[in-house]
């Protein structure tokens, strides 16, 4: 694996990796720092919680020596566009940034969010496809405009400590917000249930479908994988028999940068309650975190014995130290010392 920038170039097996991985690490940690004398470069252009700290904590635990750069900030700023006369605020250009960053370091870490002005433009993943094409090193998406790969690894991992995801009905549900979110997080979710063997509902309003191209991928994820997907604007009924509830915001792509409806009624249709809960076969709660309380779903929901969000965030540090070893050399030697059983929690 060169880099990990979204699922489908993972594939199935790819992916079963670095969760198998990541399992392990989380109950055998490694102390022998095999990263040691390796250096990450972790370049943010938008805010990061989760993102950083696991990366940041991953790389320290294995040996490697994290650098954070949040750039246009506490860098230069950074030109992408190819032929462009720089007279603008923008210092110094890609092509030069990424290949010195790239002789200084080991693996690059990269995360962009969408300008949200014009889909067709974002959807090209400028900065992301400039990384790539500029480093001969490994690249990882810390998110970008069409996913977040590393969150749907801590989401897989979730799902894997608590049943077999294969055969189990996996809800992605659109839910409310004060603005149009990126649509990387659901992207990510749905092609990571598909990928699992899960049975996929997306419930959204009209006018809030996903990207054709991933939708596509979805759709031949599930028909490869003999499962079920299905899309649906009734979220009380897509409830029905779930065993994992996935919620999360993204803006609309036919009214791209809009914000959403904030009729209340609207908001209460689409928003996580106890009562919509009790339709599913006691599913788990997941949300990649920030959420807003009592806007995206209830407290009761949140706080709740099936919410899981707090395991999410955690399984960021273990799949991180996953990918890094994998891309750096290190994950197979690591993976053949112990064989990594699923446990349950039901």
């Amino acid at each position: 694996m060169k880099h990990f920038t979204s699922l489908h170039e993972a594939g199935v097996e790819g992916v079963e990796a670095l969760v198998s991985l990541a399992l392990r690490l989380k109950r055998r940690p490694v102390h022998d720092k095999p990263l040691t004398g390796k250096t990450v470069a972790l370049c943010f252009m938008n805010p990061s919680l989760r993102t950083q700290v696991s990366f940041e904590a991953a790389a320290a635990a294995l040996g490697a020596h994290p650098i954070t750069l949040f750039l246009g900030q506490a860098t230069y700023k950074l030109e992408f566009g190819d032929g462009v006369v720089m007279d603008g605020d923008a210092a110094e250009h890609a092509k030069e940034a990424i290949p010195v960053l790239a002789r200084m370091c080991d693996a690059l870490g990269v995360r962009c969010f969408p300008e949200g002005k014009d889909w067709l433009a974002d959807r090209q993943d400028p900065v992301l496809s400039a990384f790539k094409r500029y480093s001969d090193k490994p690249v990882i998406s810390l998110e970008s405009v069409l996913g977040h790969p590393c969150q749907a690894l801590a989401d897989l991992m979730t799902i894997k400590e608590r049943m077999e995801p294969k055969g189990k009905k996996f809800l992605l549900t659109w839910a409310p917000h004060v603005k149009a979110l990126p649509v990387a997080v659901p992207h990510s979710a749905a092609e990571m249930a598909a990928l699992a063997g899960m049975d996929v509902t997306i419930a959204r309003p009209p006018g809030y479908d996903l990207d054709l191209d991933v939708m596509a991928r979805v759709r031949a994820a599930c028909a490869q994988r003999g499962s079920r997907l299905v899309v649906t604007d009734k979220p009380e009924e897509a409830y029905e028999g779930a065993h994992v509830v996935y919620a999360k915001n993204w803006g609309s792509l036919e009214r791209y940068g809009q914000a959403p409806n904030q009729d209340p009624a609207f908001k209460d249709l689409w928003r996580v309650t106890t009562s919509k809960m009790t339709r599913t076969a006691r599913a788990h709660f997941m949300h990649c975190l920030p959420v807003r309380r009592n806007v995206v779903v209830d407290d009761a929901v949140l706080d709740g014995p099936d919410s899981v969000v707090v395991d999410e965030a955690e399984n960021r540090l273990h799949t991180a130290k996953a990918v890094l070893l994998t891309l750096l050399g290190a994950g197979s030697q690591t993976l053949k010392e112990d064989t990594c059983q699923t446990p349950s929690t039901r």
